[in-house]
Formats: structure tokens, sequence, C-alpha cells
């Protein structure tokens, strides 16, 4: 799909549907509203304040309005105080909104800008977001009954139609919105049509539109490199194993720092000999959530051209029981020459992960982010709701914790106390690959802290962020592209901390 979003005034504008954000102080101050749609003053005082529309987030009501009219609907959206506006709640009404009445044929959106505590970027950037949001086809596969969402433009009804800002608003929010709906499509296509070469290919044809440098390696090259835990994963399947690298370089030449973005990317996990219960276990196509995240955040960040240097690293394989799979009890050597007992072959994600982060540090990376579907422990801590932080390094929390905020993504740090190493440590090898029932997400993470080394990591559990469980009104049961807003704005901050700019 493609999406044009421009600014138009009101009078040169004809819609399908003109999209009203009202605002809680609108009931008892209509004047602003009215002043700004005075052909249709009337109706709108006549239903605000009603049960119907009293600027609840959540809350729409649709108006018909005459043939030949601007539009042929007028829909309200509830979004709160204008004190308090958020760019989640506007985000989240967009979405619901076109969802709703793109499901029912309409194409061209019209929006009246309404910035309450919000700046034009903020606010279009949202807006923008929001609307591609609601274009993801989630049931892609169907022959019958499907109503695809296709927005074709987008107008923002406005007499300044050339506001810097208004448009910078736009841009980022298409490039950030294409970005996650493309991690968002990866992670949705089943493990027949996504496996490791599949995803290779992806990653491929991303980095040729993008203009990124990409190296993919096979088995071969992964074991001259000695990746024994990775392949150690990938020896029961017959789809063979890629390790995708991708890379950003600053079109003015490279800087001095070097991010490191790190995403698991099982393609299908059985549990191997640890088999799981065949509840659910189709989902499991999900488990290379981390590395489609990865993916999406370096394609947006190749549009948005950061001043610093980014490497995105996705080791990719299957997880799944044959004669040849790897067995509860063997023991691997990684690439950083540690050995691990590998206690459940079901705790698969670190050990791809721990090579991956081997050769980040090979590769040069200053600081590392990893990204993974890890633990089903970190939906047993957090619920639903936020997505598990851990380092050892106080700057990489904070500096997570406000790229989260500002993605509208929520994390929330856990320990990692030395106490925990404890319960990774092997009779037989330097680690083992469990440390038992108790603090399943925590000891994870501390598996992963081996191979950190003194470069500054962080460890990102999204197994409880990736998928979303039941439809709602602006985002439906499937994939949410979790986490490649987080990267992007943590690269991006990073830049400025090392330039004094944002990029471009």
């Amino acid at each position: 799909m493609t999406l044009s979003a421009h600014c138009q005034p009101l009078a040169q504008t004809t819609v399908d549907v003109l999209l009203i954000p009202v605002f809680t102080d609108d009931v008892s101050d209509p004047t602003p509203l009215s002043e700004s749609l005075p052909w249709a003053g009337e109706r709108l005082s006549a239903v605000l304040g009603t049960a119907e529309m009293r600027g609840k987030p959540g809350q729409t009501l649709t108006l018909h309005l005459a043939p030949g009219a601007a539009a042929g609907k007028l829909v309200l959206m509830g979004i709160g105080a204008a004190d308090k506006l958020t760019t989640q709640t506007l985000r989240e009404s967009m979405a619901a909104a076109i969802r709703a009445h793109g499901m029912q044929g309409a194409r061209r959106f019209g929006l009246l800008p309404r910035w309450g505590a919000l700046t034009p970027r903020t606010f279009a950037q949202a807006a923008v977001a929001g609307t591609h949001l609601a274009t993801f086809p989630v049931d892609c596969y169907r022959t019958e009954d499907t109503r695809p969402v296709q927005v074709e433009t987008l107008t923002f009804v406005t007499e300044t139609t050339d506001d810097p800002a208004l448009h910078e608003g736009i841009r980022r929010g298409s490039i950030l919105g294409e970005a996650i709906n493309f991690a968002r499509f990866l992670v949705n296509e089943p493990a027949n049509r996504m496996t490791p070469t599949h995803l290779a290919h992806h990653a491929q044809e991303m980095a040729n539109d993008v203009g990124l440098q990409t190296d993919i390696l096979n088995e071969d090259k992964m074991r001259d490199l000695g990746m024994e835990a990775l392949l150690a994963v990938a020896r029961g399947s017959v789809e063979e194993p890629r390790l995708i690298t991708v890379r950003y370089s600053p079109p003015n030449g490279a800087g001095r720092e070097t991010i490191g973005l790190i995403g698991k990317g099982i393609t299908f996990d059985t549990g191997g000999i640890s088999l799981k219960p065949a509840e659910n276990m189709e989902k499991m196509k999900y488990d290379m959530a981390g590395g489609a995240a990865v993916l999406g955040a370096m394609r947006a960040i190749a549009q948005l051209k950061p001043h610093i240097n980014v490497i995105g690293i996705v080791p990719s394989c299957e997880n799944m029981p044959s004669g040849k799979a790897t067995r509860p009890g063997d023991v691997v050597r990684t690439m950083l020459g540690k050995t691990v007992e590998i206690i459940n072959t079901d705790a698969e994600g670190r050990l791809i992960l721990c090579d991956a982060m081997a050769y980040a540090r090979r590769l040069g990376v200053t600081c590392m982010v990893d990204l993974a579907t890890l633990t089903g422990a970190i939906a047993v801590a957090l619920g639903l709701r936020y997505a598990g932080l851990f380092s050892h390094h106080p700057a990489m929390v904070e500096g997570l914790q406000a790229a989260a905020r500002a993605a509208d993504e929520r994390v929330w740090p856990l320990p990692l106390d030395d106490e925990y190493r404890e319960l990774i440590k092997s009779d037989i090898a330097d680690i083992k690959n469990v440390g038992g029932k108790y603090g399943g997400s925590i000891t994870a993470a501390w598996f992963l802290r081996e191979f950190a080394g003194d470069v500054p990591w962080a460890h990102l559990d999204i197994a409880n962020m990736a998928w979303n469980m039941e439809n709602k009104p602006h985002l439906p049961k499937g994939p949410t592209g979790f986490g490649v807003g987080t990267l992007v704005e943590f690269v991006m901050a990073r830049a400025h901390a090392a330039n004094g700019t944002p990029g471009s």
C-alpha cells in the first residue's frame, strides 16, 4: 500500500471521512471546534456532551453528511483533555478510526489537526504512524470475507500548509509506520514461508531498497567462526541457518561509536528434543520477533540518517527435533570459547544470541542491545504491559527507558545481581543454559551477560509484548512490531548525544 500524507486547506479538500479530534474541554467550550468547522457547528453542538461523545479516549461518533459535502462522514474521536494529550492516545485513536472505516471501504481520510499538549511535529508523526499501523493485513491469506484497509491519502486539513515541523512529522511518521509494519509482516508470515533463508532474502531486499550493506553467513562460515552454540540449535532442522548482518554508516563519514542491535531470529520453535506442548505451538512462528524488530529498526534508521554507525545482527534458524538434533546434556563451545551444557533445548534463544553477541564484538560495536522473545517467565513477572529490561550498565538502562517512553513502548528494569549467576553454573561446563524454575528471565539475561564482556550491553525480553493476544480497536490479534520504535529512538538519541544533532 502506498499512502500519501499531505496538507491542504479545507476548502480544497474532498475526502471519504474527515476525522475530528475531540477534547473533553470541548464539552464545556465548543467554540474552538465550531470555529474550525463553521458549516458543522450546529451538529457538533448537538452531540458534544452527550453520552455518545464526551471527548473520552476511545469514544467515536459518526455523523453522516449530505451528498456533495467535502466529506462523506465526520468521525468524532475522543482524545481526552487537551493539556494531557499523548502521542499514544492520538496514534491509537487514529488507528482505531481508520481500521473501522477503512473496512467499510473508505480510502481517503482527512484529519483536523488539534495539537493539544503536542507539538505539530509530534502530532503529525503519531497520526501518520497510527494510520500506517491500521492498514496492516493480519488475515492476508484469507481468500474469502476479507475487508482490507487500503488508505490512499491522509490529508491534514489546515490553512498553514508550509509548516516545516508538520511536514517533518509526516515524514517521520511514515518512516516509522512503514518500518513497524515491515517487522509485523516478517512475524506474521507462517514458518513455511519465513524460513531462515526467506528471512535473509527479505533482509537483503529491504537493505537494497534503503541503501544498507548486508553480509549473510551460511552454516559453513558460522562453523569456521566457531559458532557451535548457534549451530547446535539449527542441527535438528533441514532448513539451513543464516546469520544476517545489516550495516548503516552515516553519509557524511563514520563516527567513533558503533551501536550493535541484535535480534533473535528463530523462525519456528518446537522446543527441540525438549518438545513444547502442542497447544498454541502454531504461534511459535513469532519467535523471530526480536530479529524482525531489528530489521524494521534498521529500515527506519537508514531513512532517518542519524550521524552514527549501526550494525543489525539477526542469528536465524529453526529449533526442531530429529535424529540430528541437540540433546539435553550435550556440551557445546561458543564463539568466545566458553563451554555451555545444554540442559533444556527449549532454552535455545540464548544459545544463538550468545554467538551473535560475540560476532558483534568482533565487528567492533561499542555498545549493544539485544531483543528476544526469550522467556515465558517474563509474562509471569510483568504481565502483558511491559517488556523486561536487563543491563549491567546504568546509562544503557536510562537510555532505553527514555527511548521506550518516546516510542510509546513500555519497558521495566529487572535485577541482575551477582547471586543469580550462581544458578547457571554447570557441573561439567562453564555455564548451563537454564537456571531452574525461579527467576527464569533473570537467569536467561545473566547467561547473555556472560558474553557482553566490557561492552555496554542491554537485553530486552519481549516475549510478552511481541504478539497481541486479543483483538483491540486499534490493533488486531497478531504481531505488534514491538521494539522497532524503542530501537530507533535509542539510536537517534545516541547520535544526538555524540554529535549534537539527531539526524536529518
